[in-house]
């Protein structure tokens, strides 16, 4: 065989796998996705959220409400790209806390929970520039950021988190745009 045809096969080859390798990412994240799942995924959103938005002396998320909210974004609102994404991340989260500890997430102690999270907030953060741009567009928003999202979205719109996590002000007056928080000072809710 002379170096021309071996070049060739190489690039072909090369060529062969990386279209496979395509063809099976867009496969896994343009297929229908399962949502009857999320609601077996429920608790393990719960205490995904709850390390998101912990309980201190404001209601944390858990307590909020905000798992349904997020599974009912999820299913209603967000597009099939997406959705896959999120399900694999479900699932990629319990993978990593069996493979590290042993048992569940839900099982896992406090610090091991944050561990994790760290994990998959750092492996989930977003690329910059055009490359992001690109990726974000092709198959939508990591899942931990998507987690993220959804959570402070349902934690603000819930009666706990708008009245007791935020300064609710029930009939609101005259408007300032720029207000000069005091240290301590919840956002606002109104």
């Amino acid at each position: 065989m002379n170096r021309r045809k071996a070049i060739r096969n190489i690039f072909l080859f090369g060529g062969a796998g990386a279209a496979a390798v395509g063809g099976f990412n867009f496969y896994r994240f343009y297929k229908t996705p399962d949502l009857s799942s999320l609601e077996g995924h429920k608790r393990l959103i719960e205490e995904l959220s709850e390390i998101i938005i912990p309980e201190t002396d404001t209601p944390g998320a858990k307590s909020a409400g905000v798992a349904p909210v997020i599974i009912t974004l999820v299913k209603d609102c967000t597009n099939r790209k997406a959705q896959n994404r999120f399900l694999y991340g479900l699932e990629d989260v319990e993978d990593y806390a069996r493979s590290k500890y042993g048992k569940s997430f839900v099982e896992c102690d406090k610090a091991a929970k944050i561990a994790i999270t760290g994990h998959f907030e750092q492996r989930d953060r977003p690329w910059a520039g055009i490359k992001g741009k690109v990726s974000r567009r092709l198959i939508g928003d990591p899942f931990f950021i998507t987690l993220k999202k959804y959570t402070l979205l349902g934690y603000g719109t819930s009666m706990k988190g708008a009245t007791m996590g935020m300064a609710y002000d029930f009939i609101p007056g005259h408007y300032n745009g720029i207000v000069p928080l005091r240290p301590g000072q919840k956002c606002w809710a109104t």
